[in-house]
């Protein structure tokens, strides 16, 4: 967790999981909202650094409570998904726990396997989803963690009425922000339809930019479903105990019981458009198949779509596609091979076509459409990562090469940063270009004396370390780029190529330009 979790602060409560990723051999880092931070926090930790594994070969569970660690045997929970784990644990602990746990796809070390953490009503829906970081959770022989979450105290501050001042301060600017406004009403689905407008969604495996079925699975569509059938339905719910923000929903069935909570703008594209399916139902059944074993419906939901290609299940076949998804631990043929990410399913059916960069597969934005994002699947450290350097929402030409580098950065630079501190990234719409509200925080909060530029420098600091261990794993700049069909296939009715030289993209660590400002998106 952060140093902000647990102190009253909106939206910082951000989990971070961290490790060498299975699915790309490098650097990786994935964050998840819930509860489990600010346990953490209250608790007196910060991190929890996971070496080796018991010399047992059984499953553990590991217990975090006031009186410190234990370890327990974890067989009796061994291949349940992460619904019925919930229940269990919380059936034979009490409800005051926080947990991260690891689905059926996780115990069989699936690269695209995700980690699970509660969220304020103790669901595990929650996820730290990129680059197989469950699998890693898993390598340890670790079913779940429980963190006591009714226990400890918020951290002591150094100037307790200072740092009341600032979070009322930085809580009023995230509250009050346009931006925190549509999110509260349509979430995350919102983004369908901007990025629908600028020819980049994702459709029928990056085959086209324009899905005609957009309207169908956007923010407007998915509200109206969820308010007009009510029930269990919520368009709006908070994934952390202190959020402004509420981008979260639940998304009920006809007779308003939960299909799933969340149903994100990433899961609506990559399980929906990419594979020619704009039925919000199905798509949220796809979503809660994928939560139940535990696996990235992004990472997924790209090797579906070369299943597509290749012609082994049609496009727009929910059910057909459904059935590949439970295969992945049912040992079935199809879904032995998804299991293991876009770039292993491309290479294994022969394909030229593969959307994917350093092993990982590009998220919901294609690149010759949305170019600043472009640059960031290429350069980041993490590999194709929306969530390290997103450009979508700065007031450019997304479809013009020019400054799309210096873009790129600086947005790679903010996020990492806030992911370091344990921030929401959907905090940067009020929040980025205003960093000295993240440094009152800070200085109240420990007594230190950051300047502004802090945010920027902090995120150079975290990027050079990931950069240097992927080196060290072997890493270098022929591996900074994007797959070749990207600037040969033309996109849509622009003609659309990703045309960014590469020698830009491999300058774009060399140096920090001059006067180079933070993008607000």
């Amino acid at each position: 967790g952060g140093p902000l979790a647990a102190l009253g602060v909106s939206s910082a409560g951000r989990l971070s999981v961290g490790a060498k990723s299975p699915l790309t051999g490098g650097i990786k880092e994935a964050n998840a909202g819930g509860t489990l931070a600010d346990s953490l926090a209250r608790l007196g930790y910060r991190a929890l650094v996971i070496e080796g594994r018991p010399r047992h070969s059984s499953w553990s569970l590991l217990v975090i409570e006031e009186g410190g660690p234990s370890l327990l045997p974890a067989t009796p929970y061994q291949g349940l998904g992460n619904e019925e784990m919930a229940e269990r644990l919380q059936a034979d602990f009490g409800p005051y726990y926080s947990i991260a746990s690891i689905g059926p796809a996780a115990e069989q070390q699936r690269p695209t396997a995700v980690v699970a953490i509660t969220d304020t009503k103790g669901r595990l829906s929650r996820f730290a989803a990129r680059g197989g970081l469950g699998a890693v959770m898993g390598s340890k022989g670790l079913k779940a963690i429980l963190v006591r979450a009714d226990g400890g105290q918020s951290p002591r501050l150094n100037d307790a009425t200072a740092f009341r001042a600032a979070a009322r301060d930085f809580n009023h600017e995230v509250a009050t922000s346009p931006r925190t406004e549509s999110l509260r009403k349509y979430g995350t689905a919102s983004t369908v339809g901007l990025t629908n407008s600028w020819q980049g969604l994702p459709t029928r495996n990056f085959r086209q930019g324009v899905f005609e079925q957009a309207e169908d699975i956007g923010g407007e569509a998915l509200y109206d479903l969820i308010t007009s059938r009510g029930g269990q339905g919520d368009p709006s719910e908070a994934c952390m105990p202190v959020c402004a923000i509420s981008c979260s929903n639940i998304v009920p069935d006809s007779t308003g019981r939960r299909i799933v909570s969340a149903l994100e703008y990433e899961t609506l594209v990559m399980l929906g458009s990419n594979l020619g399916i704009g039925d919000l139902d199905a798509i949220a059944r796809l979503n809660r198949i994928c939560n139940e074993l535990g696996i990235d419906t992004i990472e997924i939901g790209a090797a579906l779509g070369l299943l597509m290609e290749a012609g082994k299940i049609p496009f727009g076949d929910w059910k057909r596609t459904a059935q590949s998804l439970r295969e992945i631990v049912d040992d079935g043929t199809l879904g032995s091979i998804i299991a293991q990410g876009c770039a292993y399913t491309g290479r294994t059916l022969g394909l030229a076509r593969i959307p994917a960069v350093k092993n990982q597969s590009l998220s919901a934005y294609d690149p010759r459409a949305i170019k600043g994002t472009g640059v960031t699947y290429a350069t980041s450290p993490m590999g194709a990562d929306h969530t390290a350097g997103l450009t979508i929402f700065a007031p450019i030409d997304h479809h013009h090469k020019d400054g799309q580098v210096a873009l790129s950065r600086s947005s790679q630079l903010d996020r990492a940063a806030y992911d370091a501190l344990g921030l929401c990234i959907f905090l940067m719409a009020a929040t980025g270009g205003k960093p000295e509200l993240v440094s009152r925080l800070l200085n109240a909060a420990y007594g230190c004396s950051l300047e502004p530029g802090y945010i920027h420098r902090l995120g150079g600091e975290v990027i050079e370390r990931e950069r240097a261990f992927n080196h060290t794993a072997g890493f270098g700049p022929q591996d900074d780029r994007l797959p070749a069909f990207f600037s040969s296939e033309p996109l849509g009715p622009g003609r659309l190529l990703f045309d960014i030289p590469l020698e830009e993209l491999q300058s774009i660590w060399e140096a920090t330009a001059a006067g180079q400002g933070a993008f607000q998106g």
